[in-house]
């Protein structure tokens, strides 16, 4: 039976929800109201810090930017991603069998869910089957490609595939969509819903005040290393300004990551006395401008070459991070596995190769308004963009507008809320569009497979020759187990994107957060940097 157009669209707009980690909420722990301060202890070691949405819900359903402040908190995955290698989490080993259809999970005896329920392998197979049922897994074939889940014993689990797949493991690494919850708040058949917050990690969601704050307190049968800090006090604080206003007053003791931050505010935060920084060594996703190749200004390769070839990425860096983002060519960070690939074809900034190319397609300029024509009509694009998820999109679609326009390129910017931006992308009506992408953590698989009907590529590909290949070669890469096919599959596929200005890389971001000396010591960046880590902070003492 054929999905509906609708039922369609909803898979679609959860499986982006994952890959943007975005969020939807509906339940609380226990609410209260009052002021935090008041409640708070003062002997109590106590760390306050602030973040742009509410956390009415930490469900591992999907998790938005704000929320990856705090989902570590309290959830915690079978493996980790740290320093580009797999380690162990609530699994504390695993194996393939030898044609890597079985993947065995060894799990962490002794550990009990904030509800006082047991982990166990039980416990991970009511987890895993209700994650089956989500099309936010969509992209995970560690997840939707379990053809079985065989509980060997209390602490052994085995998936089963019908067939090899490489990155069947880096696919649990995700740390916002793959934790485990407490099977007692997860609803059998009802992907959308969990109704209650527990998971195994530090901290114990305790108390929620609506537009105020949540309150975390430490969780004292936690198996691992106990945290330092007594209580965790999150601030909803929406706005950029008067979180800084509350670093600098001492209202909360740090601001963490690039969704909170602009890179201007993290300097300016580092000007004020008391109040210390780090910023992540590695780069934690990319910044492109994908390009819809059915659009009539854009069928023509020579003008997505055009534009790709006006961009000045360098500039780019200074104007909207100070220098800080560094370039990129890829869409994907150089620390993700099996993106060290060569390129082909580049495009360095080169504004008379966009000039040439422009009058090779016809796009002639008229000195008058500066803007090139063909056939009467002004080359004038349309760049949508989603606003809210990210500090630096709307800066980075200024300079945009600005670089094309040196070339004779005129832009309209178009910002709008995700669902909105995200439904019209499905249905073409953009020339371009700029979004962030791409982890560290996830595997490159996780770029390339909803090519097919569920990222801003999709309206592209029709008219990009190739194409068909391209999407063959995608549905092959999923059944790959080989390690130098899958190398030489990549090494395709992006140059494939790359080379015909399906995407254009812009730059790679950086993590950062800012903090108050007489709390906090430093920080420790992990091999997932979006998500904030409680136990890599060091207390000041």
């Amino acid at each position: 039976m054929k999905k509906s157009k609708l039922a369609r669209l909803i898979a679609a707009i959860c499986c982006f929800a994952m890959l943007l980690t975005a969020c939807s909420s509906n339940q609380t722990p226990a609410e209260s109201g009052g002021d935090v301060s008041t409640t708070a202890d003062s002997e109590k070691k106590v760390l306050t810090y602030a973040i742009g949405a509410e956390t009415t819900d930490l469900s591992t359903l999907y998790m938005n930017n704000s929320l990856c402040c705090t989902s570590k908190l309290v959830y915690e995955n079978l493996v980790d991603f740290d320093n580009g290698e797999i380690v162990p989490g609530l699994a504390e080993s695993w194996e393939y069998n030898d044609d890597q259809t079985e993947l065995t999970f060894h799990l962490r005896q002794g550990v009990t869910f904030h509800n006082g329920e047991p982990f166990n392998a039980e416990a991970v197979k009511t987890n895993l089957e209700h994650k089956q049922s989500n099309p936010s897994f969509y992209s995970l074939k560690g997840i939707t490609d379990i053809q079985e889940i065989e509980v060997v014993d209390e602490y052994t689990i085995t998936l089963h595939y019908d067939h090899p797949f490489y990155a069947y493991l880096q696919d649990f690494c995700w740390p916002d969509v793959n934790p485990m919850s407490a099977p007692e708040y997860i609803i059998p058949g009802d992907f959308q819903t969990i109704s209650g917050v527990a998971g195994t990690g530090p901290y114990i969601y305790d108390e929620y005040v609506a537009g105020e704050y949540t309150r975390f307190v430490r969780n004292e049968d936690y198996w691992g290393e106990k945290p330092y800090w007594d209580e965790i006090i999150v601030k909803y604080i929406p706005d950029s300004t008067s979180r800084l206003q509350a670093l600098q007053t001492g209202e909360i003791d740090m601001i963490y990551g690039g969704t909170l931050l602009t890179y201007e505010e993290y300097d300016q935060a580092l000007a004020m006395d008391g109040i210390d920084g780090q910023m992540a060594e590695k780069d934690t996703r990319v910044q492109v401008i994908t390009t819809n190749a059915t659009s009539p200004y854009l069928s023509d390769i020579r003008v997505r070459q055009a534009i790709a070839y006006a961009i000045d990425k360098e500039e780019m860096s200074v104007a909207i991070s100070n220098g800080y983002e560094p370039p990129a060519d890829i869409p994907a960070t150089r620390d993700t596995p099996y993106a060290d690939v060569e390129l082909e074809t580049t495009y360095d900034y080169d504004p008379d190769m966009a000039n040439r190319l422009l009058d090779e397609a016809g796009w002639l300029m008229n000195e008058s308004t500066g803007i090139r024509e063909k056939d009467g009509e002004p080359l004038s694009l349309l760049l949508t963009l989603e606003t809210g998820s990210t500090s630096v999109s709307m800066p980075t679609a200024e300079v945009i507008k600005s670089q094309l326009a040196e070339v004779g390129i005129d832009i309209t910017i178009y910002g709008t809320e995700q669902m909105q931006w995200y439904a019209d992308y499905l249905e073409g009506k953009f020339d371009l569009t700029l979004w962030h992408c791409q982890y560290a953590f996830a595997s490159p698989h996780c770029w390339f497979t909803p090519m097919d009907s569920m990222v801003p590529q999709t309206p592209s590909l029709p008219g990009i020759e190739g194409s068909d290949e391209f999407l063959a070669t995608i549905k092959e890469l999923t059944n790959m187990s080989d390690d130098q096919e899958v190398r030489d599959t990549y090494t395709y596929l992006f140059n494939y994107d790359v080379g015909n200005v399906l995407d254009i890389p812009l730059t790679y971001q950086k993590d950062m957060l800012v903090y108050n000396t007489d709390k906090i010591a430093g920080y420790t960046f992990t091999g997932t940097p979006c998500f904030f880590d409680i136990l890599s902070l060091e207390p000041a003492e």
